[in-house]
């Protein structure tokens, strides 16, 4: 096939009419750390983060590489091409000009792999098939917390076994036990079989202290087939007929939608499925939009040139960007002129490209580098381009023809000023009055532009204390503000909404008054309808499925979302997927605690005592971000979570305190491996502004979702419900102690743990210190004057602290029986002594000895009769 040149000239080129930036971008390599990890490039002139991360990975970019985009796109059009010098320089100009890309397959040079058929039943098989759905989830949700609750148990018997200093006749009989008795009847309270704590203790004499194997290999749920439902399914419905199988139509309706409604699942078919050809070009759309005008011509030519790449790959074009070319071309998504021009834009394709056309979700990577702003028949999912305070480029289109000062005051209203400058309030003028000078706003609004909310940038480092006793607030109610400081310094709510819609917009477009109401409409959100409308309107030309998937608000209904599935069935589409979002149920949770003041102090049952915890610790430091030394400590933990290899590495503060995460996996794809990278970088600018780690800790830990299970090459993690769990239990152990998060106990690794002697504490073991000393970090001036010390030593019992007891006690025994009559208690001189099992009253310690009918303890010197 003949082609002529659109975008590209004869004996030019297409190269040299592109100016190329140097940039930089992360390497996919998830070993790479550092300078390392990064790859330079020179990338075309206006493409943005997201075209560049998309190249590299689709390119395989190694760390260190030096990359030119121009090059790299100039070997893969002359992969794709088959005709002749045209083809090639027109295929690298489209690629330029990111109209369209091929997916990761045909960058690679491999065959393209056919999808794969799901299973299909009617609605006679609908209720086994929901009841086995519900008995998974469900299941898999108990199992986990169980095996959690019985793993803690058996693992609480096992230690109260090597824990004693006794004979094998006394340790493992919880007679004569009584840490043993009172961990046997903790785990039989929760739940856990005689067989299996007879078992832990069985271990225990054997040494062996973690649960048996198999504890937490919760067999994955069966998969869920995609159910077909047939015209006649829904008249049934309406008359409240039975089905063959004899269940009411209208019960097993209600059944469906309910469980739509819990888990997303199944997905439904009104027609019987077609085979599909897998997707081999992602073709943008909206780039054929300019001034408000589709460039038919140029989409004809970009169809046919892409559809023939397509045909010889045996795949299909996959169209993205068409909500963003309706924006563009200013029509307001729920409407009949909108749903018109999206039929005539899709005939164009259709007919033009000798490859099949559909709307299915598009290869990630591939939507990348053609930067589209939607996918599917949904409209642009963002007002604001990647990496924000600019609008996207549909956006910008539907109000090019606007005035410019009309579109700064747009810009202003949707992305907000980045800043409190120009915001004028009765509050901000009392701040300055107070003593806020240029330098503590400078703090707030370097806070802001980050993207910090108002009441979390305005807060006791950024103002500071003098500035909080000149507006009346003492010091007491400053500590315990929290987010709410501005409504303590008197600041109406009201008006911290309006600081906080001036700073960061209002996040869209519809409800501006300087728009023209029938621009407004072209940013309005549309309803789920008007989605079905397009989905019908787009299915009528491509004669097939639009692969339509809503996402209703968590606020939605069970009955609203069934009659979506009528309505869908009505208008003759050929499928649908339905799932509820959890209307931020996350951060919900998350604040419940702090927003009621609860977060401080709160009881938690352990065995029979009840302690206090605190959960919550409030860390002073400076408002601006704390900057981590160019030289830092740190360490890796690498460790496999469900077989998904996991690098852990941490920076540190000069004080040892955590500064920084990365975090690199393998297994995963790019977009997984960018989402975990760029949560790392989160996570590290939290705790840079002074976000303590425990509240990581708290929000993360048994979060459960895939990859999960058995954690291999980690000394405390044995199990983790994902991969964020293992992450802040391996912080939390290391970083703040909480040995509770562990699954082994550390005593079996310290010979300075309970039961072994005072004398043997002094010590947690005889290692080489240096060992534990990076000689890259000292530059290899490793000290020879270190020592390993374990817990500080036990202060000696002060003088005068038995008297008034009444009586005299002496721990270690003398000949012939006689105490000692000392006021000080003598320490035992043996390194194996037998504790009473009970804690001390003074200083809560389990080193009570009895002896001739007295009780002593053996850390504080507390004294006193059995």
């Amino acid at each position: 096939m003949s082609h002529h040149r659109r975008l590209s000239r004869n004996g030019v080129s297409p190269l040299d009419d592109f100016a190329f930036l140097s940039r930089q971008a992360e390497s996919p390599d998830p070993d790479a750390v550092g300078d390392e990890a990064e790859v330079e490039l020179l990338a075309p002139e206006g493409w943005d983060a997201r075209n560049i991360a998309a190249l590299v990975a689709l390119s395989d970019a190694q760390p260190g590489d030096q990359l030119h985009a121009g090059h790299v796109l100039a070997e893969l059009a002359e992969l794709l091409s088959q005709d002749g010098e045209v083809e090639r320089d027109e295929l690298l100009a489209s690629l330029l000009h990111r109209e369209a890309s091929p997916v990761a397959a045909l960058w690679r040079g491999e065959a393209l792999l056919a999808p794969i058929a799901r299973p299909v039943i009617g609605a006679e098989g609908l209720t086994e098939a929901i009841n086995d759905l519900n008995a998974a989830e469900m299941g898999q949700a108990a199992a986990n917390v169980g095996a959690r609750v019985l793993a803690e148990r058996l693992e609480a018997v096992a230690l109260a076994c090597v824990n004693c200093d006794g004979g094998d006749d006394e340790c493992f009989d919880p007679r004569r036990n009584r840490a043993l008795a009172r961990a046997v009847r903790a785990a039989r309270r929760d739940g856990a079989p005689d067989a299996m704590i007879e078992r832990a203790i069985a271990r225990a004499r054997q040494g062996l202290i973690t649960p048996e194997q198999g504890l937490f290999s919760t067999p994955p749920a069966p998969e869920l087939p995609d159910v077909q439902l047939d015209p006649a399914f829904f008249e049934a419905v309406e008359a409240d007929a039975r089905l063959a199988d004899g269940q009411s139509a209208r019960a097993v309706m209600n059944r469906l939608s309910e469980a739509v409604w819990t888990h997303g699942r199944p997905a439904l078919h009104f027609t019987p499925a077609q085979p599909s050809q897998p997707v081999a070009v992602v073709l943008n759309l909206a780039r054929f939009v300019s001034d408000q005008a589709l460039d038919e011509d140029g989409l004809a030519y970009a169809a046919r040139l892409w559809g023939n790449v397509a045909e010889r790959t045996s795949g299909s074009v996959v169209l993205t960007g068409l909500g963003a070319a309706l924006t563009a071309l200013a029509l307001p998504y729920d409407s009949e002129d909108a749903r018109e021009r999206s039929k005539h834009i899709l005939r164009i394709v259709r007919s033009e490209s000798p490859a099949p056309v559909s709307l299915e979700r598009p290869d990630p990577m591939a939507t990348g580098l053609v930067g589209a702003e939607s996918v599917g028949v949904h409209p642009p999912a963002a007002l604001d381009a990647p990496g924000g305070r600019s609008f996207a480029f549909c956006v910008s289109a539907a109000l090019s023809a606007l005035p410019e000062d009309e579109q700064k005051i747009a810009r202003r209203h949707a992305l907000g000023a980045g800043a409190l400058a120009g915001h004028t309030a009765n509050w901000i003028t009392q701040l300055e009055n107070a003593g806020v000078d240029e330098a503590g706003f400078a703090r707030i609004d370097a806070a802001l532009s980050d993207g910090v909310p108002l009441r979390f940038a305005i807060n006791r480092w950024s103002l500071g204390p003098e500035v909080a006793r000149r507006c009346g607030l003492s010091p007491e109610h400053f500590d315990e503000a929290g987010p709410r400081l501005l409504e303590k310094l008197g600041v109406d709510p009201l008006e911290v909404v309006a600081a906080e819609r001036y700073v960061h917009g209002a996040g869209r477009l519809d409800d501006c008054e300087t728009l023209s109401p029938a621009l407004r409409a072209v940013f309005a959100d549309p309803a789920p309808e008007a989605r079905l409308a397009m989905a019908e309107a787009c299915e009528d030309v491509l004669e097939g499925t639009a692969s339509l998937e809503l996402a209703l608000p968590g606020s939605s209904s069970i009955e609203e979302l069934g009659a979506l599935i009528v309505s869908s069935a009505r208008r003759g589409l050929t499928g649908l997927a339905i799932r509820r979002e959890g209307d931020a149920l996350y951060d919900l949770l998350n604040t419940i605690e702090y927003e009621t003041g609860d977060s401080v102090r709160r009881s938690v049952i352990a065995e029979e005592r009840v302690v206090e915890r605190v959960v919550e610790k409030y860390v002073e430091r400076a408002a601006e971000r704390r900057k981590l030394p160019d030289r830092r400590k740190g360490y890796i933990q690498k460790s496999t979570v469900g077989g998904h290899k996991v690098y852990l590495h941490t920076g540190e503060f000069e004080d040892g305190e955590l500064g920084e995460i990365f975090i690199d996996m393998h297994k995963e794809g790019a977009a997984f491996r960018s989402l975990m990278n760029n949560f790392a970088i989160s996570i590290s600018i939290g705790l840079q502004y002074g976000v303590p780690l425990e509240e990581y800790v708290d929000a993360y830990l048994f979060t459960r979702f895939e990859p999960a299970g058995d954690v291999d090459g980690n000394d405390s993690i044995k199990h983790a419900s994902s991969i964020l769990d293992y992450i802040f239990r391996e912080l939390a152990v290391s970083y703040l102690g909480r040995e509770d998060l562990a699954q082994t106990d550390p005593h079996n690794y310290d010979p300075g743990g309970l039961g072994k002697g005072v004398e043997q504490e002094k010590l947690i073991r005889e290692a080489d210190p240096t060992s534990l000393i990076s000689k890259g970090f000292s530059r290899g001036q490793l000290p020879d004057n270190v020592v390993m010390l374990g817990s500080r030593p036990k202060p000696g019992k002060p003088e005068g602290a038995a008297e008034g007891s009444g009586f005299e006690f002496d721990p270690k025994p003398k000949s012939g029986g006689v105490s000692s009559g000392g006021a000080n208690v003598e320490r035992l001189e043996e390194h194996v002594v037998n504790y009473h099992g009970d804690p001390c009253p003074e200083c809560g310690h389990f080193t009570v000895i009895e002896n001739a009918g007295l009780l002593g303890c053996d850390a504080c010197g507390w004294a006193g009769k059995v």
